[in-house]
C-alpha cells in the first residue's frame, strides 16, 4: 500500500547518533528499506528474515519451522510475481538452513540426522551465491558461521574451524551489515570448540 510505501521511504530520517555513531541495526534497517525500494517494492519474506536477524528462531516449536521451511522454498521455486536477486535467494537458503538446524536441536530421536543434512545443503545453496551477490554480503558471512556451528554440532571441529575462517575472510574484503553481530557469535562457537577439543 501507499502507507507501507511512505514509511519505507522515511525510514532513513529516523537514524540516531550515538557517540558520533550511527548504530549497526540502524544501517541494516536503511539498506533494507533502500532495497524494498529499489526492488519494486518487495522483500524476501521481511518478517521471517527480521526474526532470524533477532535469533527468534529458537523460540519457534518444530511445527511452525517447517512452516516457515515450507514458504521460503515456495517463495524460492515458484515466484512469478518478482525475478529475485542473487541477495534474495541467498537469504532464502540461509533461512531455510538455519531452521533445519533448528529443527535438528528439538528433536531427540537419533534419526533426526537428516535435518542436518538439510541444512548442510541449504547453507551450501546460499554460499553459491557469494560471487552474485551485490549488497546482503552479511548472507555469506552469516553463511558460513551457520556451518561451522552445524559441523561443531557434528563434533567436526576442523572442518567447524574452517567455516569460522571462512566467515572471518568476508570482514577483510567487504564491509557489511550486522558484522558486530556476526562476529560476536564467531567468538562465542570458538570458545564451544575449545571447550569440545579439551574434552
Amino acid at each position: 500500500s501507499s502507507g507501507i510505501n511512505a514509511e519505507y521511504g522515511d525510514v532513513k530520517e529516523y537514524q540516531i547518533r550515538i557517540a558520533g555513531k550511527r548504530l549497526q541495526v540502524e544501517k541494516y534497517c536503511v539498506r533494507k528499506a533502500r532495497s524494498y525500494q529499489s526492488q519494486n517494492n518487495f522483500l524476501f519474506y521481511p518478517a521471517i528474515e527480521a526474526m532470524f536477524v533477532w535469533g527468534m528462531f529458537v523460540l519457534l516449536d518444530k511445527h511452525m519451522a517447517k512452516t516457515l521451511i515450507s514458504q521460503c522454498q515456495d517463495r524460492l521455486e515458484l515466484i512469478t510475481d518478482h525475478q529475485l536477486t542473487p541477495d534474495d535467494m541467498g537469504l532464502g537458503h540461509l533461512m531455510v538452513g538455519s531452521l533445519w538446524k533448528h529443527c535438528y536441536l528439538l528433536e531427540v530421536h537419533e534419526e533426526r540426522e537428516h535435518y542436518l543434512d538439510r541444512s548442510e545443503e541449504s547453507l551450501q545453496k546460499s554460499l553459491s551465491f557469494e560471487k552474485q551477490i551485490k549488497k546482503d554480503h552479511f548472507v555469506i558471512a552469516w553463511s558460513n558461521y551457520e556451518l561451522a556451528e552445524l559441523f561443531w554440532l557434528k563434533k567436526d571441529i576442523k572442518q567447524s574451524h574452517n567455516q569460522l575462517k571462512a566467515c572471518r575472510k568476508v570482514s577483510s574484503k567487504v564491509k557489511y551489515s550486522l558484522e558486530s553481530r556476526i562476529m560476536f557469535k564467531v567468538h562465542n562457537l570458538q570458545e564451544r570448540l575449545k571447550e569440545l577439543e579439551s574434552r
